[in-house]
């Protein structure tokens, strides 16, 4: 009898991990570039949105956010922030590229250099290659925000030298929207799988 009430949870566990998995694409709430060199002016309309440097005092932060709160609770099994990149300059690929969580909220429509958030943050990420998607893996991040341990914010990228480079990225008010490519097992069903194994126990 032991045998099988394992062999049945082991099969339950399997099977629901597999099957029940759901994957969804979340467009972004926001997005905004900032710059260093008019730090008054807001970029939340542009149908594209920057990250480098042309020099010291000319830096250029992307800033993105979407709405997860759909998916409180959740497994979030995969987190991918995908972002296409459609131009560049100076010298490519850059180095010194980093994302990081935002420490405090902020408007697309309002946001400027001088009053963005800071960095919560950061990690080093690879620069991408021009005329494809670029794909960056927030699954951490994610997995905390929609677990109520760290509030949505957002994230923000940005170039941590002077050396003349950078590219520049569509937003939602492009040709080709930025994507948040969740794959995720709910809560609901996580409350019900576990509920179907206590009771072969009972």
């Amino acid at each position: 009898m032991l045998k099988k009430t394992v062999l049945t949870v082991f099969i339950l566990v399997i099977f629901t991990s597999i099957a029940f998995a759901d994957q969804e694409t979340l467009y972004p709430t926001d997005d905004a570039d900032v710059w260093q060199y008019i730090p008054d002016t807001n970029r939340g309309t542009e149908q594209g949105f920057q990250v480098g440097c042309c020099g010291s005092g000319y830096r250029r932060n992307s800033l993105i956010k979407f709405d997860l709160s759909s998916y409180s609770g959740a497994t979030v099994n995969s987190a991918i922030l995908r972002l296409w990149v459609y131009s560049s300059f100076g010298e490519f690929p850059t180095d010194s590229i980093y994302i990081t969580r935002n420490n405090a909220d902020w408007d697309e429509l309002t946001v400027t250099w001088n009053n963005k958030p800071g960095y919560a943050e950061d990690t080093p990420i690879i620069a991408p290659s021009i005329y494809d998607w670029w794909e960056i893996d927030v699954t951490d991040w994610v997995q905390d925000i929609v677990d109520g341990t760290d509030p949505n914010y957002g994230f923000q990228i940005y170039k941590d030298d002077t050396d003349y480079a950078g590219f520049s990225m569509r937003t939602k008010e492009g040709s080709i929207d930025p994507e948040l490519v969740l794959d995720y097992t709910p809560a609901a069903l996580q409350a019900t799988t576990f509920g179907r194994i206590k009771s072969l126990f009972d």
